[in-house]
């Protein structure tokens, strides 16, 4: 017996919305039309709860009826999501059927947010947790900013709070890594909430009038003079270094009494500002001076005080200056928001003997180590150790101090120094100017003592404006270290070592931190704090301590009781929503 072929068995094994071969309903956006099968997307595992209904009061949504000369059962009714999808979303609907009908989809940056939307607003349960969980494999640096566009432009409630936060904390993170096209993406409204933050990944507040100024040039044709304005008051200006103290003077959008007030009250102030309704209403000519309290750029990191210094000798002025200078590093980071620790590591010293409890260096990000006396040698194998686990070290380099034993011979630290003839004379010489490597000693151009910064990372000379020294110095570079920063007379000023996270930061002052009132202004502490930030950001990542932003606890949260019902959902002129 022969049996007529069928046309599904010619088209395809199964229905498909493609084909439209027996469909039932039609659901219309905007000018695209989709033949589906009420049975397929209205039933079962991956149905949607919305269309569901919509079959169930088909009467009211058909198009046909028995008026216009349709048959009862032959008019095919058909559902209009032009009004409940956003336009955006529109081009998306494919791939929401194909997930319905086949359960194939492929998450990606692109389709993440825009599937969420849909199946929110069509209360698709599966495809919701589905892209929920898309969002949280894919969210890093990258995605965090096409992420947070697409979040408010789509999604809103508490669902898009959710996401907003793990993208705004991931672009916090690694705001340094962002260039201006990437800031660009972000609505200026989450821009300004990012900016404000005190946990913001820079390492001084220059950074932030760069990135604020260059947004401002570019944004200034396409926002509002009102966005822009509050762009400029993501910056702390008083904690602006003296040089960009200066360039803030010449905006013409910021008010030059506010300019002068927050000055004046960021160190009174710092971490004892008030917060709330009262650090709000301090204004000056409508500009908000708050918050005076600093940035956070030590965050998260765990650091270690180093000094060697024979406390015996108190008759050496220099052993008061290394004991205030250590402990001055150690209240910065604390005031910038990390956790330190201090330790005497001289061989002689109390804290160095043989049952004396050491710093638990396995706990450690990033050591500072000052040493112009010879350490314990136990203190130098833990340091050795450290490093090698990749801990990062930033050497205040001495003539002496590390450079001998195990700590020498196998190159841990990339700058040694050697001092020159005692006959030979003092010079002045400072921070060199960029692209300088040399200058002379009767050099009168006053930019000389203008920084070596760049817009790009690492950011190390990011908020100094001067640095200032006098005794002449040998320096020996291990191979392959980098020179990050020079003196004016060509000397290595900051040298990164080739294969470890260890810095060494050039010393030629005895006065450490605080020099001569003669010799001016001095930002050695803030270089050091700088390589320090970085250095502790760089063994975070060796060791893979990277802290990773997740949103799926709280959209898994969302997940209901298999038991529940979905939802019942609300249709309005804004589109539809959903309590899933």
């Amino acid at each position: 017996v022969s049996f007529p072929e069928l046309p599904s068995d010619v088209d395809t094994e199964t229905p498909s919305w493609r084909t439209g071969l027996h469909s039932d309903w039609l659901l219309r956006v905007g000018p695209a039309e989709y033949r589906i099968h009420k049975v397929l997307t209205g039933h079962g595992p991956r149905a949607s709860a919305f269309l569901c209904s919509a079959f169930t009061t088909g009467q009211q949504l058909s198009v046909g009826s028995a008026e216009d000369g349709c048959s009862p059962g032959a008019c095919r009714a058909e559902t209009d999501l032009s009004n409940i999808l956003p336009e955006q979303v529109w081009p998306f609907v494919g791939q929401v059927l194909d997930f319905i009908y086949s359960q194939h989809i492929t998450i990606t940056i692109e389709n993440a947010v825009p599937l969420l939307r849909c199946a929110d607003a069509l209360q698709i349960r599966s495809l919701f947790l589905v892209s929920g969980e898309g969002i949280n494999e894919l969210l890093s640096v990258t995605s965090a900013p096409k992420f947070l566009g697409d979040t408010v432009a789509l999604l809103g409630g508490e669902l898009a709070e959710q996401i907003q936060t793990s993208a705004q904390n991931v672009i916090a993170d690694s705001f340094d890594s962002y260039s201006l096209e990437d800031l660009r993406q972000i609505p200026t409204s989450q821009l300004v909430l990012i900016l404000k933050r005190d946990d913001l990944s820079i390492v001084h507040e220059n950074e932030v009038f760069d990135r604020v100024r260059a947004l401002a040039e570019a944004m200034q044709r396409e926002v509002s003079t009102e966005d822009v304005t509050q762009l400029w008051q993501t910056v702390r200006l008083g904690a602006l270094s003296n040089g960009y103290f200066v360039k803030a003077a010449q905006v013409d959008a910021i008010p030059k009494m506010a300019l002068i007030r927050s000055k004046v009250l960021h160190r009174r102030c710092g971490n004892n500002m008030l917060q709330g309704p009262m650090e709000l209403q301090a204004m000056v000519d409508n500009w908000p001076v708050g918050p005076c309290r600093p940035r956070k750029p030590f965050k998260d990191l765990v650091c270690a005080v180093l000094y060697s210094v024979d406390t015996e000798a108190r008759s050496d002025p220099d052993v008061e200056r290394n004991i205030t200078a250590a402990t001055l590093v150690v209240e910065e980071i604390e005031f910038l928001g990390g956790r330190a620790q201090i330790e005497n590591i001289f061989a002689g010293s109390p804290s160095a003997r043989e049952n004396a409890e050491p710093i638990n260096m396995d706990k450690v990000d990033v050591a500072f180590v000052l040493a112009p006396w010879t350490p314990s040698d136990k203190r130098i194998v833990s340091l050795i150790n450290f490093v090698d686990n990749g801990g990062g070290a930033v050497l205040l380099s001495f003539i002496g101090g590390l450079s001998k034993g195990t700590w020498l011979e196998h190159q841990y630290e990339p700058l040694l120094t050697g001092k020159v003839g005692d006959n030979t004379p003092y010079e002045d010489v400072f921070l060199a100017t960029a692209g300088s490597s040399t200058c002379s000693l009767d050099c009168s151009d006053s930019s000389i003592k203008r920084t070596q910064d760049t817009v790009t990372p690492p950011r190390i000379l990011c908020g100094v404006d001067s640095i200032n020294g006098r005794r002449r110095i040998t320096s020996k570079l291990v191979d392959g270290a980098k020179v990050l920063a020079k003196w004016s007379d060509g000397q290595p000023l900051v040298v990164q070592h080739p294969s470890k996270n260890v810095f060494s930061v050039s010393q030629r002052v005895s006065r450490i931190f605080e020099l001569d009132d003669d010799l001016g202004h001095d930002d050695t502490l803030q270089l050091v704090l700088n390589v320090m930030v970085y250095a502790g950001k760089e063994s975070k990542r060796l060791q893979g301590q990277a802290g990773r932003h997740t949103v799926i606890d709280s959209i898994t949260g969302l997940r209901p009781e298999e038991d529940q019902e979905i939802g019942a959902f609300i249709t309005n002129a804004g589109g539809v929503n959903v309590s899933l």
